[in-house]
């Protein structure tokens, strides 16, 4: 397997995509998550006229420094809330379709919608169905640019009951009942974690579907994304599973609160109001950078105890 992680790890301590990749340069990795998360905001040059120049700047740097994408997360972006931008939403998601095909990006990591009218356990039907509907509506790009959608497990501590796809078998079984070689999963070893989850089991229920990795670490109730080895996963059930499923995609890190920051989501840092300035409230860039040199460390590491690391 080979090691690759998120652009988002420099997205709190850079200005744009071309250089939250140029930041890589020296850290190990050679592969990237491409994401765009965070792109629908007032005037985001994503929902502009002029939306793929941010797309090509971060190729063209990835190709300068022999770098090259190979997954990415589409927009944040629930389809079953009535409040949001749904014009948005939807071109925000199908532009990311696009982009990945202009990166050479083939697995899109596509959130399912949520609601309060179909709650975990027994809204499975009323989920699936909305949820069919939704990534119904992208499969004429995923067609056209040839990119797979794929479905993400979550954790009652994220989402409450909102949400239906916990395990490895409910995700399998709407893949199966959706029936589109081009909608697959990615699986989540954080939120798993989350649950308790027996994660052995679970990857080894996803099989075939399985295409990609979220590799990040927590202590078992909040989304820390944390490195692994910081937190209380097992790792060794995780790689175990994926040697058994003959898993030939990326080992991908979402670890981008290994260093947090101020504001950083779960866990904001106290701030004492009555201080009239701040110097290390934020961890700057070139920490950054160190840390994600250990991050490279860590996955070489644990692959290489399993005989799995290629560079």
């Amino acid at each position: 397997m080979k090691l690759a992680t998120t652009i988002g790890d420099f997205e709190s301590y850079t200005s744009c995509p071309a250089e939250a990749v140029a930041a890589f340069e020296g850290t190990g990795f050679k592969h990237l998550d491409y994401s765009f998360y965070s792109v629908i905001y007032p005037n985001s040059p994503f929902l502009g006229e002029n939306w793929k120049k941010e797309v090509t700047d971060a190729g063209e740097t990835a190709a300068k420094l022999g770098l090259d994408f190979v997954q990415a997360h589409s927009p944040s972006y629930n389809p079953l809330d009535p409040h949001f931008d749904h014009q948005a939403g939807m071109l925000a998601t199908l532009r990311s379709i696009e982009a990945c095909s202009m990166l050479g990006i083939r697995n899109l990591v596509v959130h399912s919608g949520y609601t309060e009218d179909y709650t975990y356990p027994d809204g499975r039907e009323g989920f699936f169905a909305a949820n069919e509907r939704f990534y119904r509506s992208l499969v004429p790009a995923m067609e056209k640019f040839n990119v797979n959608v794929l479905i993400e497990n979550s954790a009652e501590g994220n989402m409450g009951k909102r949400y239906y796809f916990m395990t490895g078998r409910e995700m399998t079984d709407f893949i199966e009942e959706f029936n589109h070689p081009l909608l697959q999963a990615v699986w989540d070893i954080g939120h798993a974690n989350m649950r308790g989850a027996d994660q052995y089991k679970d990857i080894c229920d996803l099989g075939c579907h399985l295409n990609a990795l979220h590799i990040q670490d927590n202590f078992g109730t909040f989304d820390e994304h944390f490195a692994p080895l910081m937190g209380t996963c097992d790792m060794d059930a995780v790689i175990q599973a994926l040697l058994k499923i003959g898993y030939d995609g990326y080992f991908t890190f979402e670890s981008e609160r290994m260093l947090n920051t101020a504001g950083g989501w779960p866990h904001r840092r106290a701030e004492n109001p009555n201080l009239t300035h701040r110097r290390i409230a934020n961890p700057n860039l070139a920490l950054r950078r160190v840390a994600e040199k250990l991050l490279y460390q860590i996955g070489k590491f644990m692959l290489e105890s399993y005989d799995c690391f290629e560079d």
